[in-house]
């Protein structure tokens, strides 16, 4: 068999296990004898179309050993949207290399750009081979039981939420809305919940983008915690949205919209404690993670990291073996074999919410069957002591 040589490019938002599928990606490819060179696009499709490309073959054991223990995106990635001079420019940065598979890391845009240059590759002339592998922290993705960086941004927010409540519940503060990533789906704000243990336990409201918000039924909701526990925790997902499809909030000023013109959206919570500091009379802080949540190691889901260790073991696999034009897929847990293929052009541009049978009509957004599919990814959560504060009072004698 002809020597092959192998592309590799990161697109998109880095996760904490992205890194993961990367090395996975490299072992896999060095394993193959027909494999000659594995080559690394630096900061994605961008880098490509610049011919800024790195050389993987000669990274070491230990190297990858430490890179399959490293957030972000190690090759760096971006958020682009090529032009025809683009696309032209990525293409003789193939040709220079004689590279003819290419392994595309990443989630919604990064798949629908991977089928859309190799389409452009053959009707130049230069037919390339690709496999997509995919990674969300959204979860946003169909075709796939999850994506590899979800169950480690939800850890970390089920476990923010689980602190951050224990933190509240012993000096407490009237209202806090704390702030989950996720433009279109509410799947990391749901995680929330499993941090709620008891009914006073945070969260005591989730608001995500599936159900449209009702800034009536929200303060009612909020007024009714207080009311009752003394406090009260609200979890909102950035992308939330009025019952007209708009955005609660997002900044409007174009310096700050995204590579792909995209209006900013963090910043719903800091909106909302101020609607509830408005009319409600109260004081509300709001917490933003932000990127913390999709960075942190610390909170790395173990399933998480098997995941993406298997979509890249496969994905290079599949593409070895002539199965190009597909996505890697993973499997329900517990099931025979831990991922399958689907074809791009079923995944392109198709955005994955929370399924209607697993939303619930009250203030914590999603039912009993998302929080077990929840539970598998994530993991088991810290058992910290109990609240003395909610004995019996000694009573005490009169001296």
């Amino acid at each position: 068999m002809a020597a092959r040589n192998l592309m590799i490019v990161q697109g998109g938002g880095p996760t904490a296990v992205f890194n993961a599928s990367l090395a996975a990606c490299i072992e896999e490819a060095r394993s193959d004898r027909s494999v000659h060179n594995v080559y690394g696009a630096r900061f994605g499709a961008a880098g490509l179309s610049r011919g800024e490309v790195c050389c993987l073959t000669g990274v070491t054991a230990a190297e990858l050993d430490r890179l399959r223990n490293t957030p972000g995106a190690a090759l760096g990635s971006s958020r682009f949207k090529p032009s025809e001079e683009d696309l032209h420019g990525e293409l003789e940065t193939l040709r220079a290399l004689d590279v003819h598979h290419m392994l595309f890391l990443g989630g919604n845009g990064t798949m629908h750009g991977a089928r859309m240059f190799a389409e452009f590759c053959s009707a130049q002339g230069y037919p390339v081979e690709v496999v997509g592998i995919p990674k969300t922290v959204d979860n946003d993705l169909t075709g796939t039981d999850r994506s590899p960086g979800f169950a480690s941004a939800a850890r970390y927010v089920a476990q923010s939420t689980q602190e951050l409540g224990l933190d509240l519940r012993s000096l407490p503060q009237p209202v806090t809305i704390l702030e989950t990533m996720g433009r279109s789906v509410g799947w990391l704000a749901a995680a929330a919940m499993l941090a709620k243990d008891s009914a006073g336990a945070a969260p005591h409201i989730v608001l995500i983008p599936e159900l449209p918000f009702d800034q009536d039924a929200f303060l009612t909701a909020v007024q009714q915690a207080v009311t009752r526990y003394g406090w009260a925790v609200a979890v909102a997902a950035e992308g939330l949205r009025n019952a007209d499809g708009s955005l609660v909030y997002s900044v409007s000023d174009p310096a700050q919209l995204d590579p792909l013109k995209r209006p900013l959206t963090g910043g719903v919570a800091r909106h909302l404690a101020q609607t509830v500091a408005t009319a409600l009379k109260m004081r509300c802080r709001s917490e933003t993670p932000g990127l913390l949540g999709r960075a942190s190691i610390a909170h790395r889901s173990q399933q998480d990291l098997q995941d993406a260790i298997d979509v890249g073991t496969a994905g290079v696999q599949a593409l070895l073996d002539g199965r190009h034009g597909h996505m890697v897929s993973l499997t329900p847990i517990g099931s025979a074999k831990p991922t399958t293929l689907v074809p791009l052009e079923d995944v392109a541009g198709v955005e994955r919410t929370i399924p209607e049978t697993w939303l619930s009509g009250g203030p914590l957004a999603v039912n009993d069957a998302c929080l077990q599919y929840l539970k598998q990814l994530v993991g088991p959560l810290p058992q910290y002591a109990p609240e003395f504060v909610t004995l019996s009072l000694v009573t005490l004698g009169v001296h």
